[in-house]
């Protein structure tokens, strides 16, 4: 008995050396720095980072973070960075290589790029605002320099050129600098409530230093593709970590004097006051959501059609799309005239000039009704036969 009595105190000595080696349990809004972290980095260009001992893969391993996870920094030697993983709450050392902090990110307005065609002869044009149908403000061949100031979810660049702010397909350009940062995203909330805004990248332990309403834009410093991930952002000049599902990226704000040619106004009209409308990038419900609005928000139609209907919000400068039957539309109108110099417009069986089957040639001066509006192409009704028109001939 006396034996097993000495065993078991030897047992809780031991555990309670190995204990005593770990860090206090964080409570919540406890200031990271009481555990030395002055800065915190972002897992990225790997599945999984390794936690070693010492600053060398030759140390053992104890433990490893998934791309998109957070560690806390706390020293640095010879290319390996001493870190503090708030989850598991210990202390080790990983790469550099796979760390990326704010403070090396490149600051907003920095990012360059080249334009860039396929074929060389080839120009492109930088458009007033981020649509086919804006205003040709110049043309520019390839390797013509300019400066990224955002970019939008469907494609388009916003850029400064030759001292001229406008827009450029991203397809036909070709990013010079670094690698996106510093852009927008807007706060969204499924409930309407208003989302935090923390002083660490994480929930446990971190305090909540400032609370956002849906809309609130922001400025990302540091963000992940991983779903779920916490992205650093400024807030009104407050920095801080927001939890990436209540973000999304932000149409780039349109110039008010070359703002989108409107026609009539739509209003938000859900079937229950409490529920939300998303605002997407393209006419589809499996597209990116810019932001959600509750009844009664109003904006402007680009086009209209029976199923889709492209908006302009002219507060917040944003472009997208709503399902029809969720809006109040006023004095705007779902048919429009083909005009083509007194010629034909092929209505096709998809929106593409090489593979869309020509359906009917369609006289000059009829009228068709849009269903889906689009930059290049817009599916519309003819006589009873639905296709894909390009949006250029539809006045």
């Amino acid at each position: 008995m006396k034996r097993r009595l000495s065993q078991i105190v030897l047992f809780l000595l031991c555990a309670v050396c190995i204990l005593g080696t770990m860090p206090a349990a964080r409570a919540e809004g406890t200031d990271f720095s009481a555990w030395g972290v002055f800065d915190f980095a972002l897992v990225s260009g790997t599945d999984k980072l390794n936690l070693r001992t010492g600053p060398g893969t030759e140390y053992q391993w104890i433990g490893a973070v998934n791309e998109g996870g957070w560690v806390g920094i706390v020293g640095e030697n010879n290319g390996w960075y001493r870190v503090y993983v708030a989850e598991t709450n210990q202390y080790g050392y990983m790469s550099k290589n796979f760390l990326k902090r704010a403070g090396n990110i490149t600051p907003p307005g920095s990012n360059t790029g080249v334009v860039s065609n396929p074929k060389p002869t080839q120009f492109l044009n930088l458009r007033a605002y981020p649509s086919y149908d804006a205003q040709v403000l110049g043309i520019y061949y390839n390797g013509a320099a300019f400066t990224l100031l955002s970019s939008t979810p469907d494609g388009w660049y916003q850029v400064l050129i030759n001292g001229q702010v406008g827009y450029f397909r991203s397809e036909y350009v070709r990013l010079t600098g670094s690698d996106g940062t510093g852009e927008t995203a807007i706060v969204r909330s499924g409930n309407g409530g208003k989302v935090n805004l923390r002083s660490a990248p994480t929930y446990v332990g971190s305090s909540v230093i400032g609370q956002y309403a849906p809309g609130t834009q922001v400025i990302v410093l540091l963000s992940s593709k991983v779903t779920g991930s916490f992205w650093k952002v400024s807030v009104s000049g407050v920095l801080g970590y927001m939890d990436s599902t209540f973000l999304t990226a932000k149409v780039s704000p349109v110039n008010p004097d070359i703002r989108p040619a409107t026609q009539g106004t739509a209003v938000v009209n859900n079937p229950k006051p409490t529920q939300f409308l998303n605002l997407r990038a393209q006419a589809s419900s499996s597209s990116k959501v810019i932001a959600q609005y509750k009844n009664g928000v109003k904006f402007e139609v680009i086009m209209a059609g029976e199923t889709w209907t492209k908006v302009y919000g002219s507060a917040s400068g944003n472009i997208g799309y709503f399902m029809t039957k969720y809006l109040r539309l006023s004095n705007a109108y779902f048919t429009k005239t083909v005009q083509n110099n007194g010629s034909f417009v092929n209505l096709r069986s998809s929106p593409s000039k090489t593979t869309g089957k020509v359906y009917v040639q369609v006289p000059s001066g009829s009228v068709v009704t849009v269903l889906i509006p689009g930059d290049e192409w817009c599916q519309v009704r003819y006589a009873g036969t639905v296709g894909y028109m390009m949006t250029t001939f539809l006045k």
